[in-house]
Formats: structure tokens, sequence, C-alpha cells
């Protein structure tokens, strides 16, 4: 049947070619389509590494010398005292259940700090990402070590100790373990203990470009060399206990407005960090809503196009149909045939496709320049693959269903 299928194909090849071509073309849309949407919305269902249910993110203001309420510093206690003990009043908290400090380091603010790491002559490819943390930061947001451990994160700060990503792991030390093994940053000489190495931390639903992190203790000299113009910087992170998390802004502030004067310091604003992942992701949403309405207005494009050929290509076959049938071909064997030739058509056209789409894959042309796998690059196929099938099928469903009821001896008057 293939065999007499083909030979159809081939004898009718002029008029076939533009449908070829058409094919071919369409497959070529249709497939990038269809890898842009099925790679984002497989990389926004990816963990992030992270939780940022119930945590909020705190900073603290600063009181001008001109205010009633400004007091003058006490030589004696030293700007991170003050820092540790408004953390510790905020742990004391019974909604609380994790504080930290940290410096452009808390989920979805859009700021960071990256530098290159070394171990011994070898760099990391490029920057990674820098977090300055104090050790509850772990409790706050979940992180895990790549043993499943937040304590094991929590301690290793606790220590003074480094903590890097899990690929920074693979790159630095590809044949053994990274904890107990020193590294130093880029242009600091002192000499740093992997303490723990964390599982991958994602950037956010959409990137990967930053994975790649490692994070130091914010101690006390670093949170003594705050300005107080610098001091919004600060971040203060909480985790709320998920039964006391209802109105927990306005709760807080009524709480700890006062306990959180220390010196002149004060607590200026409190965001919920999911809300500050809404905004933060916004413009890459947006974006990808217009590029989703454009898909979608090609899909239909497409549909109606492919359709609508074999819809006509079959019924202008409707005399052959006929003839057919009065030989002694059977219906179902009828629209079996024009299945299979709709089917062979297309995989005739998608055979070149594949060819060129590999082709811009190499070249990262109209791609996105993240990790273009052999799995990605079926998956796609796939699915482009099974859609115009299905539209080709349906093109010539309709048309020649109605076709094989016609009479031979019509067929045969017609012809």
């Amino acid at each position: 049947m293939l065999k007499h299928i083909t030979q159809i194909i081939w004898n009718e090849r002029r008029h076939n070619i533009g449908v070829w071509l058409e094919l071919f073309l369409v497959s070529l849309f249709l497939w990038y389509i269809v890898d842009y949407v099925t790679f984002f919305v497989s990389k926004y269902n990816e963990p992030l590494g992270f939780d940022t249910e119930h945590t909020y993110i705190m900073d603290l203001g600063v009181l001008n010398s001109k205010s009633a309420e400004f007091v003058h510093e006490d030589s004696t206690v030293s700007k991170a005292e003050q820092f540790y003990t408004t953390v510790d009043r905020i742990k004391l908290n019974p909604m609380i259940e994790a504080a930290s400090l940290s410096f452009f380091s808390s989920p979805h603010i859009g700021g960071n700090m990256n530098t290159t790491l070394y171990k011994d002559s070898i760099k990391t490819k490029g920057s990674v990402l820098k977090r300055m943390v104090t050790p509850d930061f772990f409790r706050v947001f979940q992180y895990k070590s790549i043993n499943g451990s937040t304590d094991e994160l929590v301690k290793a700060i606790e220590k003074g100790e480094f903590i890097i990503s899990s690929e920074i792991e693979e790159e630095l030390f590809p044949k053994e373990s990274a904890v107990g093994k020193e590294m130093k940053m880029h242009g600091d000489d002192y000499l740093y203990t992997v303490g723990a190495v964390s599982t991958r931390i994602r950037y956010d639903n959409f990137n990967d470009w930053n994975s790649n992190y490692f994070a130091i203790p914010l101690d006390a000299d670093l949170l003594e060399a705050f300005s107080n113009a610098h001091i919004t910087y600060l971040e203060i992170c909480v985790r709320v206990k998920p039964d006391e998390d209802y109105e927990f802004i306005d709760r807080f502030r009524e709480q700890m407005s006062e306990q959180f004067r220390v010196g002149n310091f004060y607590l200026n604003t409190i965001k919920y960090i999911p809300a500050n992942k809404d905004r933060f992701q916004r413009g890459i949403k947006n974006n990808l809503k217009t590029r989703g309405f454009v898909a979608f207005f090609l899909l239909i494009n497409i549909f109606l196009g492919i359709t609508g050929t074999f819809w006509f290509r079959t019924q202008y076959r409707r005399n052959e149909i006929g003839v057919r049938i009065a030989m002694g071909e059977t219906r179902k064997g009828l629209l079996k045939m024009f299945y299979t030739e709709g089917l062979l058509l297309l995989t005739f056209a998608m055979i070149p496709a594949m060819l060129v789409f590999a082709f811009i894959k190499n070249a990262e042309i109209l791609l996105y320049p993240w990790t273009f796998t052999i799995g990605r690059y079926f998956i796609g196929f796939g699915i482009t693959y099974i859609l115009l099938a299905l539209m080709i099928l349906l093109g010539i469903w309709f048309p020649a269903r109605k076709a094989i009821k016609i009479s031979p001896s019509d067929a045969l008057r017609d012809e």
C-alpha cells in the first residue's frame, strides 16, 4: 500500500510540490512556536531550590539628626550590635519562625553582587553570585545542602566557612568533594574553607544564567561598614509561621515598631516576598503574554491554512473517490489511503525541516541561548508533527467522509 501511495504522490508531484513547500515552511514556524512555549512552560515549573511562601523582607530607616526622637550615638554600642539586637527581638516574636540579615542576597530584588572564585590557579568560567548572609538566612528560605540538610548550611556560616552551589563544585572539583577544600575570591588573597555544598538555586522562574552562587558570613566587621546612607540595602528577612500569616504586616508593626527603635534605627518598610516576585517578573510575563498571543494567532492561521489545503485537495478528488469505490475499494480502506497519503506528505516535508532546524539550533538563530538538548529537539519535533498530523487528518476527514457516500454511478458519469 505504501508503495502504491508513494507512486501516487510522485505521479502528482506537480500538484504536490506546493503542498510539500507549504508543509515545510509551516513546520519550521510551528516548531519554533512549540519550542518557545514548551521551553518556558517547563522552565517555569522547574524547582527554584528555595521557598518564599510566608516570607517577608524588611529594611531599616535612620532618624535625621533634626528629629525630636534623635539620640546621640553611644560609642560603647557598635552598629553591628544594634543590628543583632534588632534581629534577636524579631526572633522572640511568637509569629516568627526564623529571621536573618543579608546584603543583596534575598530573592526577587534585582540587585546582585558578583565575583570570580579560584581554586589554586583554576577559576570559574564566569562571575558567580555572591551572597552575604547570617546563618538563619538558609532557614528563612529553606535552602538545602546536597545532602538534604538546611542545618548543614547554617553551621557552615556559623563557623565562618564558604557555601558554594553544586554547579561550582562540579566545575572546580569535578572528581572530589569540595567540602574541606580551600578557595578564594578575586582580589582577595585570604583562603576560605568550603563548609557545605548547596543544591542548585535558580534566580527566578525564567532564568538560570546566574544559578551559580556562593555564600559567606555577613559578620560584625561587614555590618559595621554600613553607612547610614546605605542602611536600606541591609535586608531583614523573616519566615512567618503558617498559622500566623494573616494581616501580618499590620500586626507586626503594631507589636514591634517600638522594639525596632534601637539607637536611631526604626522599622521602615515591610514587603511580602511573593508579591515582590510578581513585580520583579511582571515585565518578563508581559513579554511572554504578548509573544503568546502572537503565537496563538499564528497557530490559528496555520491550522486554517493546513486544514483548508487538505480540505480543498480532498474535495477536488471527489470523483476519484467515487471511481475507486466503483472499482471495489472499501470506504474504510479509501479513508485509510487518503490519511496515509497526507501523513507521508507531512513526513517528506518534516525530514528537511529537521535538518534546517538542527542548523538553526547550532547557529543559535531565533533560539534562546539556553541549553538546547537532544531531548528538547525531539520533543519539539514530536509535538509539531502531531499537531500538523491532526490538522491534516481533520482537513481530509470531513470532505472525504462526505465524498465516500457518493453513488458510484454518479462518479463514473462525472468522470
